[in-house]
This record gives C-alpha cells, structure tokens and sequence, in this order.
C-alpha cells in the first residue's frame, strides 16, 4: 500500500467517524439539536406521583410538548426539599398571525412570559384511570397568585394544585375521626330503640295521632265549622262588593264637596286679607276713628279735672287766671 492510499485511507476513516460522531448527538438529542424548542421549570407542591418522563404537556387539551426530567434537590441549610420538573415547549406549537409555524425563540418566550402575566399556570392532570398516569395541563387561572421558586423566573411557569390535591387537602381538614364516633353513636342509638321497641312505639304513636286529626278535620265539627266561617267570609266579602261602588261615589261627592268649602275658605281669607289689611282703607278709618276716640276722652278727663278742681265752675263758668 502506498502512501497516498494510506492517506485516502485515513481521511475516509476520520470523515467517516466524524459522521458517525455528528450522527450520534443528533440521536442522543431526540433530534432537537438545532431546534428553538423551550425548556421552563415546575414546582409542584404536592406529590409527582404518576407524572413521568416523556408526560405529555397539554394546553387546553392542545399537545404544547412534553416532560424531560423530574429532579430530586434538597437545601442543605433548611433542609428543605424541591422536586423540580423541567418541560420543553414544542417550537412548532406556536403560529404566528402572519402563518410562519416556527417563530423565534425570543418571539416564543415573550409569548410564554405575557401569557404567565394573563394568569397561565400548569397544574397536574390525571391522564387514565386504568394506568394512573399523569400529565401536565396549562390553562389560565388568573385569580391565582404566581409564586416563582426558582433563580429564572423567566424560565419559570407557575403552579397550582391539582384537583386531587385540593380534595385531599379538604378531606384533611375535616374532623373525621369525630364524624365516625358521632355515627357510631347515632348507630348504637338506633339498635337500643329497635331492641327495646321504642321506635315502633313512637312510629304507631304518630301513625294514631296523623289518623285521628284527619279524622278530626273530614268528619268532626271543626270542618263544619270551617266551612261555615268561609262562607260566611265569602258572604261579607260579596256584600263588600256590591256596597263598594256607591261608598266609592259617595266617598267622591264628599271630597269635591270638601274641595268646594275650600276653595270658598281660600276666597274669605283674601277678602279679610284686603279689608283687614295694613294699607286698606277700612284699617285707615278705623285707626282714624281710634286717634279721635283718644283725643276726645283726653278733653273729657280734662274737664273731669278741672271740675273736681273748680266746682263752682258749672254756674260761674270758666275764669280766668287771676
């Protein structure tokens, strides 16, 4: 073999392995190697139990991508642990309005970050009930706080519980153990009153007592009674009726009668107003006849005076001051 054989050789032998190399990440990659697919974090409160690897990610039922990895972290300090579960976001589940089926990557998480803004959040979502299997739902929930856990919350899409994990929840909270004693005892409570034959007692008690007041009220003296007072309410109410009209006509002439004293009551005012009035003439003669009635008594008390002074004076008459 000579050189420039064992040249070619080689140079094919390392193409070759280069391809194969190339070849290989690609596999490895699931074919996302030169994808603009987006991967964003989850952290569930409750438990993961069911969700696995490769879970479908839905958003309204519409297929968005799949899950990656779920992951175990624990804090040392507070000792505290996160269960993480990582999402990748199919590129090709975004379409632009322009129809471009593969925007970019920047233009698909501004998407997921004002989408996370309007109130998206993943929760999990029981996929079959033969396999209990698990996947994860996107939908908007605007009414719920978005809490980020992690150092990127843009890389981040926040969680609620599922409905399970709410119905446990409940159910934790509730006083089981004191609502099993309370119907342990209604129970026992029970048994005494069969055994002892209370409850057929108090059963053939209320069955006499329903028996004897429908026999009160058919065949007794209170129907007849009854009767007799709805008639009696049906005979005041036709008389009522028929006396209604002329206590109506009645009623009428009265109040245009009340209105005709009225306006008459309303015609003496102003008349007495404008004789009786301060400017009026009659009120000018009357304060008139007064001022003279006054003077004429002050002449009067004058001579009364004089004569009480002077008696003499009535046949003398009137003298002068000496």
């Amino acid at each position: 073999m000579n050189s420039q054989t064992y040249k070619t050789t080689v140079g094919a032998f390392v193409l070759g392995g280069l391809a194969l190399l190339v070849l290989g990440i690609m596999l490895l990659g699931g074919g996302r190697l030169f994808s603009n697919d987006l991967e964003y974090v989850l952290y569930f409160d409750g438990s993961v139990s069911g969700l696995s690897t490769g879970a479908p990610v839905v958003f309204r039922g519409v297929p968005m991508g799949s899950v990656t990895r779920i992951n175990l972290v624990a804090n040392a300090r507070d000792s505290n642990v996160t269960i993480p579960v990582y999402v990748r976001i199919d590129e090709h589940s975004f379409v632009r309005a322009s129809g471009v089926t593969s925007p970019s990557e920047s233009f698909q998480q501004e998407i997921i970050r004002r989408m996370v803004q309007r109130g998206l959040r993943a929760r999990l979502q029981l996929q079959s009930l033969i396999t209990g299997q698990y996947r994860v739902e996107l939908d908007f929930y605007p009414a719920t706080p978005a809490n980020f856990r992690s150092a990127t919350p843009d890389t981040e899409i926040p969680t609620i519980p599922s409905p399970i994990d709410t119905l446990q929840s409940t159910l934790s909270q509730m006083p089981l153990e004191q609502m099993v004693n309370s119907l342990s005892a209604v129970l026992q409570n029970l048994a005494l009153g069969l055994n002892d034959d209370k409850l057929g007692k108090a059963l053939t008690a209320f069955t006499n007592t329903f028996e004897e007041t429908y026999s009160l009220l058919h065949e007794g003296t209170l129907r007849n009674n009854s009767e007799q007072v709805l008639k009696n309410l049906s005979s005041a109410s036709a008389a009522v009726e028929k006396e209604l009209p002329a206590t109506m006509v009645a009623f009428r002439e009265a109040m245009q009668s009340m209105a005709v004293a009225a306006e008459q009551l309303r015609v003496a005012t102003s008349s007495a107003q404008s004789v009786l009035g301060r400017d009026s003439p009659t009120m000018n003669d009357f304060r008139r006849l007064l001022k003279e009635s006054t003077e004429a008594m002050r002449a009067m008390r004058a001579l009364a005076n004089m004569l009480e002074r002077n008696p003499e004076a009535l046949l003398k008459g009137r003298q002068g001051t000496r």
